[in-house]
This record gives C-alpha cells, structure tokens and sequence, in this order.
C-alpha cells in the first residue's frame, strides 16, 4: 500500500512537472511573426556608374529572405534575364551576376513577389532600379579635352638620353611632318625632351639645342597644333628613390630641377596659349614601376611644386599656361592615390597607360616567337592577358573620369600605344584595341596622344605611325589614324556597341 501510494504521487508528480515543461517550450520556441522584407539599398548605388562586363549587384533587405533559383530568369537587366540569383546561407542579400552590356543607361526589375521573409511573406513591390553614365560637365576640364583632341608623340627624337649615336628615331623633323598630323586631324603633338645631357658643368642648357627645340614647336604650332613640351628620360626620371632617403640628393636635385624649368620656361615665355609644359614625364625609383613609396609619392609632390613655381617665376604668358603634372611613374592608380593638385588654375594630370603591356609592347617571346597576339572578348585565351580586355580598359579610365574631369581637373593621357605585328589577325586585334581605348578615353573625357617613336616593321617596340620626317605613314596607319581620330571625336551613331560588333576573332591555326 506504501509503494501504491508513494508510486501514485509520483507519477502526478511527473505529470505535472512534464506539462510544466512543455507550456515553458511552447512559450521559449514559438515562431514569432516577423512580416514581409522591405527593400533597403542596392550595391552598385544608383548614384554609381554600372560599367559593362560580367558584374555582382547586391541587394539589400532589412530582414533575412528567400528567393527560389527557378525565379532567375523573372530578373531582368534591359529586358534580358540576368545570369544568376540567389541568397548565399541566411542571409538579408539578394546577389545577382549579371552580364552587363553596352549601354549608357542600365535597367534592373525584379518583380513584386519574388523575395519572401523567413515564413514567406512576400516583398509585393517591384524593384525597378537604373544606372546612368551622365554626359560629361560642361567644366575647364571637358574644355580642355575639346582643345587637346587627339594627339601623337614625337618620340624617341629629344628624348634621346645618350647622343653617342644621334637622335634615336634617325629622322629630322619637318613641316610636313606636323601638316599631315594636322591633316588627319591631329590636334596636340607632345615633344618629349631630355635636357640635363644638353647642360654644362654649371647646369646651364646649351642655347643652341634650346633654339633646336624652338624651331620644332614652332613648326606644329604654324601647323596649327597645340605643344606639350616636358622633361622625359633625364637624370633625375629615376632617381626618387635616392633623393627621398638622402638630403644632399635631395637638395641636389630640386635646385636642378629649378635651374632646368626655369630656364626652358624663359625660352618660351612668350609662346601663346598653344604651348603647354609638362613637368615631368615617368619618375621612378630605379626599376620599380609599378609600387613607389610614401617618401617617393611625397617627394614627386615637391619636386611637382618646385617645377611649377619655377615656371611661374618666368612671368609673361607662363604666368597662366598650362602645366601637366604626373604620380609616380604616371601610373593611372597611383596617381589617382597619391598625387596632390597644386593650388593652382592651370594645372592638368598626366598619365600613361600602355596595358595589357604584353600585348601593346612585347608581344613576341625573346626567340622571336609570339607570347600575345589578341586582345579582348574574341582574343585565344592561350595568347592574350586575362584580366585585361574591355571591360578593365573602361574601369580604368573611367577612374580618371571620377578622379579628376568631374571635378573640373584636365586630365589627358599623355602615352598610349599597340605595336605592329607580324600577322593579320594579330593587327586585326590590335586595330579593334585602339579604336576601342580611344572611344573609351572618349567616353571619360580623356584626351590622349599615341606613342610614336617612328619605328618600322613589327615586333617589340614597333610603334610608328607616321614618319618623323615627312608625315608619310608607317605600316596600315593611313587607316588606323584617322580610326583612332573618330573614336576620339563625338558621334552620335558611333559608339561601344559598333565596335564591340566588330571585334575580329581568332582564327583556327594562324601561321606565326
């Protein structure tokens, strides 16, 4: 009777202890009702540019979301169905891949019902977004584009660092040499000049190479073309490194610079607005062109300063000319990162770009045979640069576009270049890239002037396009000039999707 008893209790006991237990679960593990997502942001912003190419959006909810992968092909990019959606784990973002074509205004939807909460209560309102690459400012810094237009280098001529076998490109330049410039309608050519192995042990320039200079600027201006004059290859281009660990170097080198600036800008004092100078041309530090250094960056900073002030100094029409300056070794991104702008009205930004640089100036393996010979959305992945094609050309300058035309800063692009090759088909792509880098530096408002160094045949450095003593041109440039001309200038029927339409594509076996 005992054991009944105490059994008995027992098991009410348990009874009551397990209902306990199970209204305290109900109560700590009900699902509370948490609604329907609302739609917060979307990354790239609508106040950002969508450039082409394969490109992630993310969108982004106020609460964790579901999205059926079926439901993919309801989202559309300018009416066509993106690649892929999907919300990757828990998540409060929708990531979309989208293949983004040529298009200044793009055009997202993703349809009212397609996104649920986490017990499927449904986002009911559409997503309708669109990016828009804006027309450029009417500002000084799209004046100066209109006035630069496109341009050629007379390179590898006063650029000529050591004289013990003349001027390098072998060629006297001459009128017609800057009237058939001007005649394909050129409108800039920039006279790269090396001065310190002109100078004597005072560091005084040789008047009668100053008037060798003279004579030359002076030809393309009475061709009607503007001048960019700078320094390009002297002794200080590539030691930065030196000056910005060692005050003697340092010291050392802005009175030279100084002294050298100062004395071209009186030369020229008087030349009008058609001439502009350019401080420097690609300062690095021995062979490093591509990472530079705090020291280095704030070093070309203040040798920018000194050149500037030196100019300035001279007075007459320097006192307002216009003056490019450069980042380390004129860099695209390390410019934009760590060049600073002088507080001054006429100043510009100069820059070089020659990338893919396997492919516009060493295509050929050191045998001779070919390393890169396309470029592009069609290029043979085997002999072309990954990461390189149309879409990173456009990002980059574009960043230019952000950084500095916007802003009301010029900025031009003072080399650029494809060297001839040894096949149709590779020339075919190196045709599609220039005509598309021009349209593209047009689109970012960005003038830029092609490396000329008059050299003829194909191969490694063979980049002439006219020659430097007559204006004749140089392999299929009667062609290629006028192209890179119209790509540069505004056309309203004429523009990305045109060429991308007529990119060239790799043929089957090529001989080499």
């Amino acid at each position: 009777m005992k054991l009944n008893k105490i059994f008995n209790t027992l098991s009410i006991a348990a009874v009551a202890f397990f209902a306990t237990a199970c209204q305290d679960t109900d109560a700590q593990y009900s699902i509370p009702e948490v609604g329907a997502p609302e739609y917060v942001s979307i990354t790239p912003a609508e106040s950002d540019v969508l450039l082409f190419g394969d490109k992630v959006i993310k969108v982004k909810f106020d609460k964790k979301v579901n999205f059926m992968t079926k439901n993919t092909s309801k989202i559309t990019l300018n009416g066509v169905p993106v690649k892929k959606a999907l919300v990757l784990g828990a998540d409060s973002v929708l990531t979309i891949y989208a293949d983004v074509s040529f298009s200044k205004t793009q055009n997202l939807v993703i349809p009212a019902g397609l996104i649920t909460g986490s017990q499927g209560d449904p986002y009911d309102k559409d997503i309708n977004v669109t990016w828009v690459v804006k027309d450029l400012p009417a500002n000084k810094a799209t004046e100066m584009t209109q006035k630069l237009g496109w341009g050629w280098n007379l390179g590898n001529h006063f650029d000529t660092s050591n004289m013990d076998y003349g001027y390098w490109d072998g060629a006297t330049p001459t009128a017609a040499t800057f009237e058939a410039l001007a005649a394909a309608g050129a409108k800039t050519v920039r006279i790269p000049v090396t001065w310190t192995i002109h100078m004597d042990e005072n560091n005084v320039i040789d008047a009668a190479y100053l008037d060798e200079v003279a004579g030359v600027v002076d030809l393309a201006i009475a061709a009607g073309l503007n001048v960019i004059l700078n320094t390009h290859h002297d002794s200080f281009e590539t030691e930065i490194g030196s000056a910005a660990l060692i005050p003697d170097k340092a010291e050392e080198y802005a009175a030279l610079i100084t002294t050298l600036w100062t004395q071209v800008a009186t030369k020229f004092a008087n030349y009008g607005d058609q001439l502009i100078f350019e401080t420097f041309n690609e300062v690095h530090s021995g062979d490093d062109w591509s990472t530079g250094s705090d020291p280095q960056f704030a070093m070309l900073n203040n040798w920018n300063q000194l050149a500037i002030d030196a100019i300035r100094s001279t007075g007459g029409n320097n006192a307002t000319r216009w003056i490019g300056i450069s980042g380390y070794a004129a860099n695209i991104d390390l410019t934009i990162a760590h060049l600073t702008i002088p507080a001054d009205d006429h100043v510009m930004v100069a820059v070089h770009c020659y990338d893919p640089y396997a492919f516009c100036l060493h295509p050929m393996n050191d045998d001779g045979s070919v390393a890169v010979n396309s470029w592009g959305h069609n290029a043979d992945p085997k002999k072309s640069i990954s990461g390189a094609n149309e879409e990173y050309v456009l990002a980059q300058l574009y960043k230019l576009r952000t950084a500095y035309i916007e802003k009301g800063i010029p900025c031009y692009l003072g080399e650029y270049g494809c060297v001839w090759q040894s096949t149709e088909s590779a020339n075919a792509f190196r045709k599609y890239y220039l005509e598309y880098y021009c349209r593209a530096a047009h689109l970012a408002g960005i003038p830029m002037f092609v490396w000329d160094n008059n050299a003829k045949g194909s191969g490694n450095e063979a980049n002439g396009f006219i020659d430097h003593a007559n204006g004749a041109w140089l392999n299929d440039s009667e062609t290629v000039v006028p192209m890179m001309v119209k790509a540069c200038t505004d056309d309203s029927y004429y523009d990305f999707e045109t060429i991308w339409t007529h990119s060239p594509e790799t043929p089957a076996t090529e001989e080499e």
